[in-house]
């Protein structure tokens, strides 16, 4: 009876010495949490202020383009299109060693560019990021090694974007302020944009929408009609291609084999036809 009383007795003893340590330990990642908080805090409370202070820079526009820099006046959903900067356009410094960055967005048009609230992935909220073809988010991107140590970072030209990220009905209709920001840890010291009005397109089966570029330049073409090329003209394109290929190869393979295995190809003479 004492030796049950004694065992249990111990097992009590091991469950409260388990007990607190699970307190000590609990204890001790709440405390390491609440210094990561209040750390985390403190960092954002304390951002460094843009180099020079002073307002976001309206710094012109873009110029929305297909891939290939046509300026188009419009499209779908599907439409691969990109954003064209001013020749030459930069982030007051680089990202390798001044920590300037360079974000995409759409915006409503009555938001201010300069105002934006940067996320991980961009704009939030009402607010859209951009994305490239292969739907990773244009954010957060890198600029160009400056030449100089105090030097400006050159802004590379903007992947393919598209809208087919978005599920139909995700943009409302509307128009949007659509362009390119520099960032200093997230906070905007020059942007580039123009307007896009973005529509609804029931007959659109990737978002359900279609866009349109009311200062889009003379020339420019909605994608897939006019002057534009469909994407279903290239894929037919490659598909004709591909056949050919396919027919020339069997009939490479279906050709009999010549009787005369020793003769010899001189590249000098043309080749006989047979």
């Amino acid at each position: 009876m004492r030796e049950n009383v004694r065992q249990r007795s111990g097992t009590s003893e091991s469950a409260g010495g388990v007990c607190s340590g699970l307190a000590i330990a609990v204890a001790v990642a709440a405390l390491c949490a609440g210094l990561l908080i209040g750390s985390s805090v403190a960092a954002s409370s304390s951002v460094p202020p843009i180099p020079g202070g002073g307002q976001a820079v309206d710094e012109g526009s873009v110029v929305v383009t297909d891939p290939n820099g046509a300026p188009l006046a419009g499209g779908n959903g599907a439409t691969l299109y990109s954003l064209d900067l001013p020749e030459g356009a930069s982030c007051p410094g680089d990202s390798a060693s001044q920590n300037w960055f360079v974000q995409g967005f759409m915006i409503p048009a009555g938001d201010d560019p300069g105002a934006i609230r940067y996320g991980v992935i961009g704009p939030e909220g009402s607010q859209f990021p951009l994305y490239a073809f292969d739907s990773r988010p244009y954010a957060h991107q890198v600029t160009r090694v400056s030449a100089t140590p105090d030097g400006p970072g050159i802004i590379p030209d903007l992947p393919a974007l598209t809208f087919g990220v978005f599920a139909p009905g995700a943009i409302p209709p509307g128009a949007y302020r659509i362009g390119v920001a520099c960032t200093y840890y997230r906070q905007t010291a020059r942007y580039w944009d123009t307007e896009i009005s973005i529509e609804a397109d029931p007959s659109d089966a990737v978002t359900g929408i279609r866009f349109r570029v009311p200062e889009a330049p003379e020339g420019a073409v909605i994608a897939g009609t006019g002057g534009g090329v469909s994407p279903w003209f290239v894929l037919a394109g490659a598909l004709g291609i591909a056949a050919v290929a396919a027919l020339f190869w069997s009939a490479r393979r279906a050709r009999p084999t010549s009787p005369h295995p020793t003769s010899t190809y001189d590249p000098q003479q043309p080749e006989a036809l047979s």
